[in-house]
């Protein structure tokens, strides 16, 4: 499945910025929700993005229910955003389609022999 993917920080305040455990060593960051696109839908996955640019496939940890919540609206609004845009493209590639199709007829009949 290939998808073009997106990183979004899950949010701007402090409590998700951390520090995860990668071969015994601790590295400091933030926990980040990659949001993409796919042919078969919308492409959801937690990363852990370190200060120093590494991508890391560690889980998101929500430590209280408040900042769960946050978290879980924070990334409806991500996914709704991914299908409008999604929405957006196939509107465009349906009504380039129509035009060429349309140009394609117009084409078909200037070029039609009338027949008597």
């Amino acid at each position: 499945m290939k998808s073009e993917i997106d990183v979004q920080p899950q949010s701007a305040k402090h409590i998700d910025e951390g520090v995860a455990q990668n071969n015994g060593s601790e590295i400091a960051g933030r926990s980040v929700f990659a949001v993409g696109t796919s042919a078969a839908g919308i492409v959801v996955q937690t990363l852990f993005l370190a200060e120093d640019g590494r991508m890391l496939e560690v889980p998101a940890v929500f430590p209280n229910l408040g900042y769960a919540l946050d978290q879980i609206d924070h990334l409806k609004r991500l996914v709704i955003e991914r299908f409008e845009q999604a929405a957006q493209v196939g509107v465009q590639v349906i009504a380039a389609n129509n035009q060429q199709n349309s140009g394609a007829v117009a084409e078909n009949s200037a070029s039609a022999q009338p027949t008597n």
